[in-house]
């Protein structure tokens, strides 16, 4: 094996040998967001000691048989100083959802700094409250979250994102979806000035959200592939 980096940096390549494991497995590693990316130098990647560390870490949860998912849960508490009770308790949290069926379920405020690695900001909770998503407005003990957020957040803090970056891409979002959700105004205003009745327009305009819902996740897929590729580079989808 013959490092090809300064320091002690590794080609993936070398990195697979060392660890005893397939350049493929630590893509799939990278995919699941369980190992930070190399440091690229023109299109060659090089991983340095911390890297060799994180995969030697993942193999042997690995052998133990724990999951992917486990092992990203550990990551997330090692990384942000949880104690077992606290992921433990964000995970009864989560499996009493999938039980129930509810898609939306409370959590102590708490809990989702322990899922979100750090206390909720005032002006947030304030932008969640104008949505919809924050339930008793004048207390700051619960923060309602929709499980696909939940798993934004968690998934964007096993990538390494920070508090101020995690805040703000939250606040993107709840602006983003409250700007969006004006077209539904326009639509209830076209069809109260048509003189339909109340009740038909309640009817019509609740009917048509999912169809909305799903029209705007297709337009934020599309707009974002664009950006990536005019922007940063990526190819296009």
């Amino acid at each position: 094996m013959t490092p090809a980096g300064s320091g002690g940096e590794l080609r993936i390549e070398d990195l697979a040998d060392l660890a005893g494991t397939t350049v493929r497995n630590i893509r799939v590693y990278h995919e699941r967001g369980l190992l930070p990316p190399p440091e690229r130098r023109g299109r060659t990647g090089y991983y340095g000691p911390e890297h060799q560390r994180r995969l030697a870490l993942i193999l042997r949860l690995l052998d133990r048989g724990y999951t992917f998912a486990t092992i990203e849960e550990l990551l997330i508490a090692q990384r942000h100083g949880f104690t077992l009770t606290e992921l433990l308790e964000v995970e009864s949290v989560r499996a009493e959802r999938r039980t129930t069926g509810t898609r939306r379920r409370r959590l102590p405020r708490g809990g989702v700094g322990a899922v979100a690695g750090f206390e909720l900001r005032e002006e947030l909770l304030d932008q969640g409250s104008a949505i919809g998503l924050v339930s008793e407005t004048t207390s700051a003990d619960h923060f309602l979250a929709d499980d696909y957020m939940y798993k934004l957040f968690r998934d964007l803090l096993v990538l390494g994102v920070d508090e101020e970056a995690l805040d703000g891409i939250g606040r993107c979002f709840m602006e983003g979806q409250s700007t969006a959700a004006e077209a539904i105004e326009v639509l209830v205003q076209t069809l109260q000035k048509s003189g339909m009745d109340q009740s038909v327009i309640e009817k019509r305009v609740t009917g048509i959200l999912p169809g909305a819902g799903a029209a705007a996740r297709l337009i934020f897929l599309s707009a974002a592939q664009t950006l990536l590729t005019e922007r940063y580079g990526f190819p296009k989808g």
